[in-house]
């Protein structure tokens, strides 16, 4: 069941904290309580080198996009309390750098080929972060429980992350909340996450784009929705994905 309190205190500060890992000179991270960064996700393209080879160049261009703001992609954050590890991944500073490439064609999915069809943007970003995130858990391979979450375009990797740790054994049950995020997969891809990782919350404010793309019935959802209403501007359409917006309207509930 959806927890409120839960989305508000751990999984929103870890989200903005993908975002603030990043800046320079770097802030104090408003982590939730309990918790401490493992080390930031960073970014190889090197890693990623072959997939990007079989990509067009403007299916090139989320990645390309999100390694120009920053080699940092997110944080592992982790509570030894609760013996309980955060994978939180970051979006773009702005929609508009990806928006416009939603419309890619969905690929296999280079983790798990039989999964079914992802976006070929998406796992591209994810290839440059993959071999990272597996180190950073390396350091708790002890954990109880493993949660992921995403605001934007981290959302729909923090997607692809989940199904590549369980699928190929990495972590038996990662359980998710995400915020704003986009489609991902094919009907078949979605159909087999939902199955598998029976945990997916999905935040999504009223009257924000972003999870409205890419189009059905190419792509389909996966996890469980949940609607909130923290505003939206007629003349400013980014203002309802703001993750600050998703913040106002999860309090509506609490």
């Amino acid at each position: 069941m959806f927890d409120i309190d839960f989305a508000i205190n751990v999984m929103y500060p870890a989200a903005s904290s993908a975002y603030s890992i990043m800046s320079v000179p770097q802030p104090p991270l408003q982590l939730p309580p309990g918790y401490a960064v493992i080390g930031p996700i960073m970014a190889s393209p090197a890693d990623a080198a072959h997939a990007m080879s079989l990509a067009a160049p403007d299916q090139q261009r989320i990645a390309n996009a999100m390694v120009n703001e920053s080699s940092i992609f997110g944080l592992v954050a982790w509570n030894a309390e609760d013996s309980t590890a955060i994978i939180a991944i970051r979006g773009t500073q702005t929609i508009w750098d990806w928006i416009a490439d939603i419309d890619a064609v969905p690929v296999p999915w280079l983790a798990d080929a039989g999964a079914g069809l992802v976006h070929m943007g998406f796992q591209l970003v994810y290839e440059h972060i993959c071999k990272s995130i597996r180190t950073l858990l390396s350091q708790v391979v002890h954990a109880k429980n493993l949660w992921l979450t995403g605001h934007s375009l981290g959302g729909a990797v923090a997607v692809l992350a989940a199904w590549d740790l369980m699928s190929n054994g990495i972590w038996a049950a990662p359980q998710l909340y995400t915020f704003a995020g986009p489609r991902v997969g094919d009907p078949r891809f979605s159909a087999n996450f939902n199955l598998k990782i029976p945990v997916c919350y999905r935040v999504v404010n009223f009257m924000d784009v972003v999870p409205q793309l890419p189009l059905p019935p190419l792509y389909e959802h996966v996890g469980e929705e949940f609607l909130v209403h923290g505003g939206w501007r007629p003349l400013d359409v980014t203002y309802a994905h703001h993750l600050t917006t998703y913040l106002a309207g999860m309090k509506k509930f609490s």
